[in-house]
């Protein structure tokens, strides 16, 4: 960010954002409206590792990747967003030098934008309260944003990753606003999609949270374009060796070679629950029903945001 951009002051906001699900969302919206207001640059800042990594000694498992995360903020319209090294020298500034240090000191806040749970300062001593009171003290102005309710319950990305590890896609991804994915490296299998007549994409995913095995319909892009396809998450108990593994089915694509290649998968729909079937020609027979399954599935529905680059 430019030095002009900071003379003049941000309007910015702190937090995991994990998921950036439609609460954050809401909440970069209010930051946007005020930014083009006062004619102002907007700036989130968000940590890595997880807080709770330095606070309790263990994080949640997280919806996001890091560079997932960033990617989302910056299509949502955020001017520039910083990854602070939340380290046990930053885990132990008290709720003022975070307010009078990094907010005021590095970035000038103008306006400072956070959730109605926020939380800061060592042992997360700082809330909504001692913010607005820091705000007055240092001279920014401090908006909460007030939670958004969804189906009676209030949306949080604890709510989205149980969600998720439940199995509710449906809920997960009106909670995202978009179909859940998850990222990651096309690595070589043992070739049995190929010999029966389904050639798959294995992927190396660095998501932690997956959704319940089984097979999905889903859409996928790599190289750029985008696929439908079918994607079984399990063992493979019919015909594999008991290791799990997530192996996509492409349809309609033309076979050039994808070792190495970064792939996004959309989570659209479960098909069905993975299961052992007493022949390969079992199996072949299921899985022709799997695809024109998901074919009906994907062409009547189409994702809430399918990218967001």
């Amino acid at each position: 960010m430019e030095n002009k951009s900071l003379q003049k002051g941000i309007v910015i906001s702190f937090g995991v954002f994990d998921g950036v699900h439609i609460g954050h969302q809401l909440l970069i919206s209010c930051m946007l409206d005020r930014a083009k207001k006062l004619d102002l640059e907007t700036v989130v800042i968000t940590f890595d590792p997880h807080p709770a990594q330095s606070i309790i000694g263990k994080s949640p498992p997280l919806i996001t990747t890091l560079s997932k995360k960033v990617e989302i903020l910056k299509s949502l319209g955020i001017d520039k967003i910083v990854v602070e090294d939340f380290n046990e020298e930053f885990s132990q500034l008290s709720p003022e030098e975070f307010v009078r240090d990094i907010l005021i000191g590095r970035f000038n806040a103008r306006e400072i934008i956070v959730g109605y749970d926020c939380a800061f300062g060592k042992d997360r001593a700082g809330d909504k309260r001692i913010l607005k009171e820091l705000g007055e003290k240092f001279g920014a102005t401090v908006d909460i944003v007030d939670p958004y309710n969804l189906k009676g319950e209030i949306v949080s990305s604890t709510r989205v990753r149980n969600a998720i590890l439940n199995g509710d896609l449906e809920l997960a991804n009106m909670m995202l606003g978009r179909e859940y994915s998850i990222s990651g490296k096309i690595v070589s299998g043992k070739g049995i999609g190929n010999k029966i007549g389904y050639a798959t994409a294995n992927l190396d995913t660095k998501n932690e949270i997956l959704p319940p095995s089984g097979v999905y319909a889903i859409r996928a892009i790599v190289n750029n374009k985008v696929y439908d396809g079918i994607l079984n998450m399990g063992t493979q108990p019919t015909l594999g060796d008991g290791k799990f593994r997530i192996e996509a089915h492409l349809f309609d694509f033309n076979g050039i070679k994808l070792y190495e290649k970064e792939m996004e998968v959309f989570f659209v729909q479960k098909i069905r629950n993975e299961r052992a079937f007493p022949s390969t020609d079992d199996l072949v027979k299921q899985i022709k029903e799997d695809v024109i399954d998901a074919r009906k599935i994907l062409k009547n529905r189409n994702c809430l945001k399918m990218s967001l680059k």
